[in-house]
């Protein structure tokens, strides 16, 4: 794996005024991020650790295991999706998190691993964008799923195209905790369709939540082709020039509203332009499968 880059946001709390009263606004403190990032679950805290083994070739399953055993919850989660309809091939079950490790190979591990924090760190409700941890998680696997086989079509790396998918979206998870701590009327603030949801966001929070995502998966040690996909996929002149895994992740979300597994009711609309598959050198014929196979993919890792 590539060594991510440490990069730094301009980042400081400010007390400019917003549309929902004058409070302090997230313009983007390093380490208030951490700490939000952090409280959200005790997974996130070793997933640092587990990324920087998973990247050293010489790394065994024993030391995975290791460091997955600090985490109760975690390494419990992992077990469960290990022996879901995804992973099982036979009709041996995983009882301890060796079993799961080994089922599933160290391709997969850094996708087990991080699919299994993600779905840990959805609270039951995202009061700030009015939606349920269960839409979100949802979400979340059918854009990851999309990525990964959109990838794959087009001769891409399939694992990273998975990562990219399923951390995309873990900005909303710490803007919407930052909320619930600053804001008294935080089930008031839900966006309702006006304007796109990054505009909502950096209105709001004073910034959105991929930038928030990119700079916490460099922090987490994640590969810097996942960190700077994330953060160039909402430039659509990078995405198409510089940056085809970020063209990716955007008709991966394209492919998420269209067939409504979107985290958030309102999002719809996005059209397929065929600049970009063009691009990406796949046609529109090929994405109707593909859907069909994130469905299936993203349901079978929740059974």
């Amino acid at each position: 794996m590539d060594t991510p880059k440490p990069k730094t946001l301009p980042m400081t709390l400010s007390e400019t005024s917003n549309p929902h009263g004058n409070v302090k606004r997230l313009s983007n403190d390093q380490q208030c991020l951490l700490t939000i990032t952090d409280s959200l679950n005790a997974s996130g805290q070793i997933l640092g650790l587990l990324n920087m083994a998973i990247s050293n070739p010489r790394t065994t399953i024993p030391e995975i295991a290791t460091i997955l055993r600090r985490d109760v919850m975690l390494s419990a989660r992992i077990i469960r999706i290990s022996n879901s309809a995804f992973f099982v091939r036979t009709s041996n079950v995983c009882k301890t998190i060796e079993d799961a490790l080994q089922r599933v190979g160290m391709r997969e591990i850094a996708r087990l691993i991080a699919t299994a924090t993600m779905q840990g760190m959805a609270p039951p409700r995202l009061r700030a964008y009015g939606i349920s941890g269960d839409q979100f998680n949802k979400s979340v696997l059918f854009t990851a799923s999309a990525s990964q086989l959109i990838a794959a079509e087009v001769k891409m790396d399939p694992n990273v195209a998975y990562l990219a998918g399923l951390m995309r979206p873990l900005g909303i998870l710490v803007l919407n905790k930052w909320a619930e701590q600053q804001f008294s009327h935080v089930d008031k603030l839900e966006w309702g369709g006006a304007g796109s949801l990054l505009q909502w966001e950096q209105n709001t929070f004073g910034l959105n939540h991929i930038e928030v995502s990119s700079f916490i998966t460099r922090k987490w040690g994640f590969p810097a082709s996942v960190s700077d996909s994330i953060e160039k996929s909402t430039d659509q002149l990078a995405c198409v020039n510089e940056s085809p895994m970020s063209l990716i992740l955007q008709t991966a979300e394209t492919l998420a509203e269209s067939n409504r597994a979107t985290f958030h009711a309102l999002q719809s609309g996005s059209a397929l332009r065929k600049d970009r598959l063009d691009a990406l050198g796949i046609k529109s014929v090929q994405l109707v499968e593909i859907s069909r196979g994130a469905l299936h993919q993203s349901r079978n890792f929740s059974n």
